[in-house]
């Protein structure tokens, strides 16, 4: 396999698994996602079936959702003053103590809601400090060419899973119950921390090592605060997160149960669709290389994905639910693929780690605003509430995308960014005395 520095970006595809210790985080990512869908359906099925209430399955939201708020930003800044390396040791260890407690305890029959809610909440902690540790790795195992590749990648493996995973969950759900579902989970922890022993890669001392991590979060909210592309890309994303993806969390269940009279197995099939949509988007920017308008797809794929959670709400015919979720999934994957390859080559390395945990922050705020949802259906009606919600976010993308310029042309500002910021560098390292253009060619 010849080296995508010799070959040129643009005559190979997928350049960034060219990079051995990508390849390998990225094979980790892999069982990571596998991991996550089987937990994330094995939790909604278990307190459903223990409560039947959908208010009770928000509460699960708002756990999972809390837990990322409380300790996201703190990642975020370990990440920024530690090995990066150790801390997913750390946090794997964690996740997988986690899930393979959680599992034997329901398997033995022990079903206590504060026992399984604070051992969600401790697994969610763990992953909330573990998803931004390894999306600033990508900038430090690939050259700058190569992030949006690496990004695009990086999304398939998270979210790609969700195109076979609802399946087999939904299947091992209906056979072993979601305490089996939930031992079996920890197979996908054991294949990431398999990765991180193979991983060469070994973190640089951080010049912020010593500052508090509390002046090192504001540090990375107030760099957010001066730079407005980042900024209303992260704005987008909590409205897309809190009034779209938010009815996935928790309530979709009482939807496919009530609404669409669909078991565990079957909306595991119906909800393989949604994965199918993200791995097109994922695998088709990732094989088309140097994608120059992220920005673009970033805007469409935002109103997209608002637009087919509406229309999600409104249809009723299994495979027309099918073929909205598909559109879902493509227009989300597309979206988080472009907003997070901007930010990433926008950021630079010492404030990276805050900065990605507050774009993910939005899907803190979908899950805590499930149990928001989760108290409306049981007051609204879950019909009404579904309708209201999606309605909501689109109407919100729209307004933004209308009344806020520096949306509508993202992929200029951020050309503009990395322009000025290899000006300056060019700057800094040019030799003393040197001519510079202006004065070689007045």
């Amino acid at each position: 396999m010849s080296s995508p520095e010799l070959a040129g970006p643009e005559r190979v595809r997928f350049p960034a698994l060219y990079h051995r210790d990508f390849r390998v985080l990225w094979i980790g990512m892999v069982f990571a996602s596998g991991t996550l869908a089987f937990q994330y359906y094995a939790q909604m099925w278990l307190i459903y079936s223990i409560t039947g209430s959908a208010w009770i399955l928000g509460g699960l939201g708002a756990a999972r959702g809390l837990a990322t708020l409380i300790f996201g930003l703190y990642g975020g800044a370990l990440a920024d003053r530690m090995d990066r390396r150790r801390l997913l040791f750390v946090t794997e260890t964690v996740a997988l103590v986690v899930a393979a407690t959680l599992g034997v305890l329901v398997l033995a029959g022990i079903t206590s809601l504060p026992l399984i809610f604070a051992l969600i909440f401790i697994g969610s902690a763990a992953g909330s400090i573990d998803a931004p540790i390894r999306q600033v790795l990508i900038p430090e195992l690939v050259p700058a060419r190569h992030i949006p590749n690496a990004v695009a990648l990086t999304t398939a493996a998270m979210m790609g899973s969700f195109a076979l995973t609802p399946i087999l969950a939904g299947l091992v759900i209906d056979g072993i119950g979601p305490g089996g579902a939930y031992l079996v989970s920890t197979l996908g922890n054991v294949g990431i921390l398999v990765a991180l022993v193979l991983l060469r890669y070994r973190g640089a001392p951080r010049t912020s090592r010593h500052e508090p991590v509390i002046r090192m979060i504001g540090t990375g909210i107030t760099w957010v605060r001066g730079q407005s592309i980042v900024l209303w890309i992260i704005l987008v994303g909590f409205i897309t997160g809190a009034f779209g993806f938010a009815i996935y969390h928790g309530p979709v269940v009482m939807w496919a149960a009530d609404i669409l009279g669909l078991t565990p197995g079957q909306y595991g099939l119906l909800d393989a669709t949604w994965g199918v949509g993200t791995l097109a988007a994922a695998y088709t920017m990732s094989w088309a290389g140097n994608i120059r308008r992220h920005g673009r797809i970033f805007l469409v794929g935002s109103l997209a994905f608002a637009l087919s959670c509406l229309a999600f709400a409104l249809v009723r015919s299994i495979p027309l639910v099918a073929l909205v979720f598909v559109i879902n999934g493509a227009a989300f994957t597309a979206a988080s693929i472009s907003g997070t390859a901007l930010v990433q080559k926008i950021v630079p390395n010492e404030v990276r780690g805050r900065v990605m945990s507050l774009l993910m922050m939005s899907g803190a705020l979908a899950q805590v605003n499930a149990m928001m949802l989760g108290f409306g259906v049981d007051v609204l009606g879950i019909k009404m509430l579904f309708v209201g919600t999606t309605l909501l976010c689109t109407v919100l993308v729209c307004i933004l995308v209308i009344a806020v310029p520096t949306l509508r042309h993202l992929d200029r500002f951020a050309a503009t960014i990395m322009a000025d910021r290899k000006q300056g560098e060019a700057s800094e390292t040019a030799p003393a005395g040197a001519a510079t253009l202006e004065e070689v060619n007045p």
